[in-house]
């Protein structure tokens, strides 16, 4: 069985499967560059401002809408999450 912790990290799916989520972020480090973590782990770091696009549309598919919505947190609070 799984112990709290872990239960709790992990969701249902219809088919009744448990599945760690899906969860991105995107945050704005002190220095004006940016680092993106997948499910808490930091995918890279020191993404210059000038390349956050290119770079999390091209690397990771968050383009267009995704990328607006990304953008609009971060101007926001500096953080930017998406559950897929």
């Amino acid at each position: 069985m799984f112990g709290a912790t872990k239960k709790s990290r992990l969701w249902k799916t219809d088919g009744g499967v448990l599945m760690t989520p899906n969860i991105w972020e995107f945050v704005r480090d002190p220095d004006g560059t940016y680092s993106v973590f997948h499910r808490g782990e930091l995918q890279q770091k020191s993404i210059p401002e000038r390349w956050f696009a290119e770079t999390i549309c091209v690397r990771w598919g968050f383009c267009g809408s995704e990328y607006v919505e990304i953008n609009r947190q971060i101007e926001s609070t500096g953080r930017a999450t998406m559950t897929l």
